[in-house]
């Protein structure tokens, strides 16, 4: 069936992807700064000994909630952008996952406790037991907020986190001042603010249609199918993105780690931009956008991103000077190398996206299996010997290989490669579009 969306001219679709890309950039802007108050808050009121016991904590739950999602976070937007009627079903589904897999999980972390001390040293069984508390609201959130990404309501999907976030660095500052901040009362405020968010998520999608009581096993189970295969292709990801430091790390050593995660740092902050627009084009494409919507965005962020990459080129030195200082001038040669790796993995993220808001086929999940073998061998064959920039230069290798793969997926469902061809003329209207009020 032809959604009104699709049948309005194309003309209005981007300044429609326009909105919700500033409103997602903002949002995530604000975050940015939101989380480096609450860390420096914490690391002034703790010490280093404090930080690292509650970022220790804190990481532990967040890598739980990722392990434990199953997919259910980018399952949700799929399937309520596709089926309107299901929407009160995919809420009350995601209260009850939320519940049992929380619950599940925080079983986990305390097993961890016993079995595995040394991962969690430093906290007491009180302190760790605080923060896994918060692990079915952190699910909660998680959940309910990709419900408000697929119905489109981007400016309550980007303002509670934000504001979850701004009221518990606001509540972290008048702890330390009155009673004192302690690593207890510090992850109770952080655990404070995801209950926080979850209940205002409720509460937000709960006049949308009334909750049912029942938990829907059948479309949970349909649900799972789509979500495990989203969930593979993130963990892999996440594997191909994070494991070079690891090994740099145990074959180079710490120092060149600790260089190399600088470049990494600017490497995350270029991902912002195409990240959050491919964000806001899974929700259209779940709706039922075109391969044209795609492939027009993919032509113009191309040249756009293109532009943003080779800027950063010049103003990575000073940037590291300023925020880092000299000791990490070296950093500086690895952030070159990984240069043209950025840009292809923002944008295989703009079509990775575009095959998850299309079912996500088997390919587009297989297709990261090479790309993560790739990376592996050059880093094992060389990274030893060669020192450091290996890891970036795999990454720059891996990144490219897999966004000429995904090119190919989508180049056979748009009808060749030709559809993804950037055209200057078309960029102009795009940022003219992007940066008016009207049209």
């Amino acid at each position: 069936m032809v959604t009104e969306e699709l049948a309005q001219p194309t003309a209005v679709e981007p300044r429609r992807l326009r909105t919700d890309v500033f409103l997602t950039l903002g949002g995530r802007i604000a975050l940015l700064f939101l989380t480096a108050a609450s860390t420096v808050v914490i690391a002034r009121a703790l010490g280093p000994a404090g930080r690292g016991s509650v970022a220790v904590a804190y990481s532990l739950t967040l890598l739980l909630v990722q392990l434990g999602s199953l997919g259910f976070a980018a399952a949700n937007p799929y399937f309520a952008a596709r089926d309107a009627s299901a929407r009160s079903a995919i809420v009350t589904n995601a209260i009850w996952l939320a519940g049992s897999l929380g619950i599940l999980l925080v079983g986990v972390g305390m097993l961890i406790k016993v079995v595995a001390p040394g991962l969690v040293a430093g906290l007491s069984t009180g302190e760790l037991a605080i923060a896994l508390v918060g692990i079915p609201a952190a699910l909660a959130a998680m959940f309910l907020q990709s419900v408000l990404l697929g119905i489109g309501r981007m400016v309550a999907y980007n303002c509670v986190e934000v504001t979850a976030s701004a009221v518990a660095v606001a509540a972290l500052v008048v702890v330390d001042v009155l009673p004192g901040l302690t690593v207890a009362r510090a992850l109770a405020i952080l655990v404070s603010a995801q209950i926080l968010a979850a209940t205002t998520y409720v509460v937000l999608l709960t006049p949308e249609r009334p909750l049912r009581l029942r938990f829907e096993r059948r479309l949970a189970f349909e649900m799972l199918k789509y979500g495990l295969r989203v969930y593979a292709a993130t963990v892999l990801a996440y594997l191909l993105i994070r494991f070079d430091l690891l090994l740099v790390n145990a074959l180079v050593g710490r120092t060149e780690a600790g260089l190399y995660s600088v470049a990494v740092a600017g490497a995350d902050v270029m991902y912002l931009l195409p990240s959050v627009i491919a964000l806001n084009l899974f929700a259209r494409v779940s709706r039922g956008s075109g391969t044209e919507t795609t492939a027009e965005v993919f032509r113009s962020v191309a040249i756009l991103y293109g532009v943003v990459c080779l800027a950063s080129i010049p103003l990575a030195r000073p940037a590291v000077d300023l925020l880092f200082g000299a000791d990490f001038e070296k950093a500086v040669p690895l952030y070159y190398w990984l240069v043209p790796g950025i840009f292809s993995l923002g944008m295989l993220n703009i079509l990775a996206n575009h095959f998850a808001g299309r079912g996500f086929p088997r390919a587009a999940v297989l297709v990261w299996i090479p790309a993560l073998a790739v990376n592996l061998a050059i880093n094992l064959a060389f990274l030893h010997r060669e020192g450091a920039y290996i890891a970036s230069l795999a990454s720059t290798v891996a990144y490219t290989f897999l966004l000429v793969l995904h090119m190919r997926l989508f180049a056979r469902q748009a009808g060749g490669f030709g559809v993804m061809r950037p055209r200057l003329r078309e960029v102009g209207r795009f940022v003219r579009v992007a940066f008016t009020r009207s049209g």
